[in-house]
């Protein structure tokens, strides 16, 4: 059962992994730079909620979300202000949005760790979080890259601003 219950947290806090994958592969080239960044992120967010569980209680749910949610904000406006350059050449992720993605969805993985703490999953959540991160940020990029849209920096930014807006709500 805790193996169950572990998959399917793993599962539902990868979601806005998949959004912000989508949204940021719709008008820049699809780069192995972002799920890496995103699954390391959430690897060593969760391996620090893993051993430091104690410590960590005090850092709520609420405070990470919000702080998830002002990072993706702070990414889709630079996404929103960014030129629509649907006949240039497509520039890849930077190290750094993957970075900031990395850190706000993987928010979401360390708070959801720490409910699994003290089952005898502390090492291995860690993984499987990273990894469902991994293939969700994959899965966005792969199906963004069907997707021929005008304007996409404003599309991409909604997604985002969305996302931010559900961590809040």
């Amino acid at each position: 059962m805790k193996t169950l219950t572990l998959l399917l947290t793993a599962v539902a806090v990868s979601l806005d992994s998949f959004c912000a994958g989508f949204s940021l592969s719709l008008n820049k080239k699809t780069s192995p730079i972002l799920p890496a960044a995103v699954t390391l992120m959430t690897f060593l967010m969760c391996l620090a909620t893993s051993l430091a569980t104690a410590l960590l209680r005090a850092f709520d749910e609420k405070t990470a979300n919000f702080a998830g949610a002002i990072l993706l904000t702070a990414l889709g406006a630079t996404c929103l202000f960014r030129k629509d350059n649907a006949s240039a050449n497509l520039t890849p992720v930077s190290i750094g949005e993957s970075l900031t993605v990395g850190f706000a969805v993987g928010l979401d993985a360390a708070i959801a760790n720490l409910s699994l703490a003290g089952n005898g999953l502390e090492l291995v959540a860690p993984v499987v979080f990273a990894a469902m991160h991994y293939l969700a940020v994959t899965l966005g990029q792969l199906l963004a890259r069907h997707v021929t849209l005008a304007h996409t920096n404003v599309i991409s930014a909604a997604v985002l601003f969305v996302i931010a807006l559900t961590k809040i709500a």
